[in-house]
């Protein structure tokens, strides 16, 4: 919608324009890819012997708690990735509990990036 001053801003545009120059298809494999990759993840989730899957992903995220960690321990090792440049994972809550999550919104994330994550935990 405008103002009528005709200041508001057209924030469909940008996404209009990347829709007709990618077109649907590229979308539809963009998002199957994050989608594979976080199904994946949680398969390497339930496989490491320190970690539990909260629930099983229904998008494009995967979250889990490493057992035994505090909420400290969480925040400690998210702070040294991000300083190591590895990657961005905050810590979470679900339920009061402290997890970690991936959020794979990147259609260039690649399961190697999942493991290099995962081999820091």
């Amino acid at each position: 919608d405008y103002a009528i001053q005709l200041t508001r801003r057209t924030r469909g545009l940008p996404f209009w324009f990347s829709l007709a120059a990618h077109g649907t298809d590229a979308y539809t494999e963009a998002m199957e890819h994050t989608l594979e990759i976080a199904r994946a993840a949680a398969e390497l989730v339930k496989a490491h012997p320190d970690l539990e899957l909260v629930c099983e992903p229904e998008l494009s995220i995967v979250a889990f708690i490493r057992k035994g960690w505090s909420a400290t321990d969480y925040q400690n090792w998210s702070d040294t990735l991000l300083a190591d440049q590895v990657g961005f994972i905050p810590p979470s809550a679900h339920h009061g509990q402290p997890i970690l999550r991936f959020a794979i919104v990147n259609p260039w994330t690649k399961i190697s990036d999942i493991e290099l994550i995962m081999s820091r935990l």
